[in-house]
């Protein structure tokens, strides 16, 4: 450790409904977080906006409340790193505040522009450069629906940011836009790591280039604490504010993954699956063509990159389950999950078991594609609802796991992380599923443990990521796949992936072959 390391320090990170603010006490190992909620606004059918000044006041909120209690070691407080869930739009004026409500990343209302790209083979002219497909929440689409229906509102915007960009400038009155949040955007020449001007013309929006910020790598000081942000957060003016990396870069830092050595999971409100591997090898003649992931994007440490799998199938599916088909009257709580796990953990393993397909708002494939319990008998009940949901998440997993696995010769393990990480039947039931060792940390506040070691890597808090990670999250808990588990989980992956093929072709409108 350096002589910095009796500081505190924050990481700051926002997500779509939520802002969290970890302070990591570097002296005695103390980590508290103080969280609030900021949900987006549907007031059109497909439209997802959040109130940027609302987001703006919560997160100093949780930074001071981080520290409640301790306000004697504000002082102590070296740095805050940001993190933050990528793409939207956060349009502000040229006095650094929001120029209209932000638009989220789950943003449908440019649905019909990206369609019309997709005929025209624009995301497949792309990829080569940008990595990433097209869809709605980008930036480039939300901004030429804008240019279509609200052109006097770029006018009068100064700069389009990303959520973490905007926080940053709200702390320090800097702009400038973090390049690994940037780079799933669609609008980055990721190779480069600046912005692609062909994007910008097959989108129709060269004329906005203007309202792009300066590019920042990750881990780059913005700068300090201001006077009128040191009020709201608590924090002494001329802090140092870090642009630490996108929320899923942070993520899978955070959960102490630095190489291509393990496939990161993050089992939450989104299946998460990412593979790290070096830059230069995100090639359509390489694993970007083999995968063609659902995203990618620049990850710390530099000359790193993502592949993502991703969709909306993950852990909160469980929730849904437990309050609308179950109908549980109490509130889901910690005991209540553990109990449901623990009865569903205890029923014998069966073939003709029920199954569950957690395509509740789609799969990755098939945004139309709905969710089903399939094989249902009049002996089956609550607890055989509940292990085919948690089942059917894991399942629905290792297909995203199974498409990274065609970048790498290895089985490689697993390092979970998200609210299923926090359940040790459900972390042996991920190795189970997925025939793999699966790695969990002790620790939850994962992307904001990533944002903090960047942040203290930056400051000279560490010498360099490893020690930093060292420090906040040096221990795993690790559990190995019961060999007669994984052997019947291979069968059941076999039926499980015959019927979601099933249900998206039938989504799809496609004739389901035989």
């Amino acid at each position: 450790m350096s002589a910095r390391g009796d500081g505190i320090l924050i990481g700051l990170d926002a997500g779509g409904s939520y802002v969290k603010a970890t302070a990591f006490d570097l002296a005695d190992g103390a980590v508290a977080t103080a969280s609030q909620a900021v949900p987006a606004v549907h007031s059109t059918s497909g439209w997802g906006e959040r109130d940027a000044e609302q987001l703006w006041r919560a997160a100093a909120a949780v930074i001071r409340a981080s520290l409640a209690g301790r306000e004697s070691d504000r002082a102590r407080v070296i740095a805050v790193g940001v993190t933050a869930h990528g793409n939207g739009a956060y349009l502000v004026s040229r006095d650094g505040r929001p120029a209209r409500p932000a638009v989220q990343a789950t943003d449908t209302r440019a649905g019909e522009l990206v369609r019309r790209w997709e005929h025209e083979g624009v995301p497949e002219r792309l990829r080569a450069t940008v990595w990433n497909g097209l869809w709605p929440g980008q930036p480039g689409p939300i901004l030429a629906w804008l240019l279509a229906h609200e052109p006097k509102v770029l006018d009068e915007t100064a700069a389009v940011l990303m959520c973490g960009d905007y926080l940053a400038a709200r702390l320090t009155g800097v702009v400038a836009g973090e390049l690994t949040a940037w780079s799933s955007s669609g609008l980055i020449d990721c190779a480069r790591g600046e912005v692609s001007d062909a994007a910008l013309q097959a989108y129709g929006i060269d004329g906005l280039r203007r309202l792009i910020p300066p590019l920042v790598p990750a881990g780059t000081r913005v700068g300090t604490i201001t006077g009128d942000a040191a009020e709201l957060t608590g924090l002494p003016a001329g802090v140092p504010v870090i642009a630490s990396a996108v929320d899923n870069a942070a993520l899978h830092l955070g959960s102490g993954v630095l190489d291509g050595t393990r496939i990161v999971v993050g089992a939450g409100t989104w299946s998460i699956n990412q593979l790290c591997l070096p830059r230069g090898a995100m090639r359509l003649d390489g694993p970007l063509g083999k995968v063609e992931p659902y995203a990618a994007c620049l990850a710390a440490p530099a000359g790193m990159a993502l592949l993502i799998e991703a969709s909306a199938t993950s852990a909160s599916t469980l929730d849904w389950v437990i309050t609308r088909a179950l109908c549980l009257t109490q509130a889901p709580t910690g005991a209540l999950y553990t109990q449901l796990l623990s009865d569903a953990a205890a029923l014998p393993r069966r073939l003709d078991a029920p199954l569950f397909l957690p395509f509740l708002d789609g799969s990755r494939d098939q945004p139309k594609a709905r969710g089903a319990f399939i094989g249902m008998s009049s002996a089956d009940g609550a607890t055989d609802l509940t292990a085919a949901t948690v089942e059917g998440i894991c399942l629905e997993h290792r297909r995203h796991i199974e498409r990274l696995s065609r970048a790498v010769p290895e089985r490689l393990p697993l390092r979970l992380a998200g609210g299923a990480a926090r359940s040790p039947i459900w972390a042996q039931l991920f190795a189970d599923v997925c025939g793999r060792r699966v790695e969990v940390s002790g620790l939850e506040e994962l992307g904001a443990a990533g944002a903090a070691v960047i942040a203290g890597v930056t400051v000279g808090a560490f010498a360099d990521l490893q020690e930093g990670l060292a420090a906040l999250n040096p221990r795993q808990r690790a559990f190995e796949p019961d060999p007669a588990a994984a052997v019947f989980y291979d069968e059941r992956f076999a039926v499980y992936g015959r019927w979601a093929s099933l249900v998206e072709d039938r989504a799809s409108g496609a004739q389901p072959a035989g």
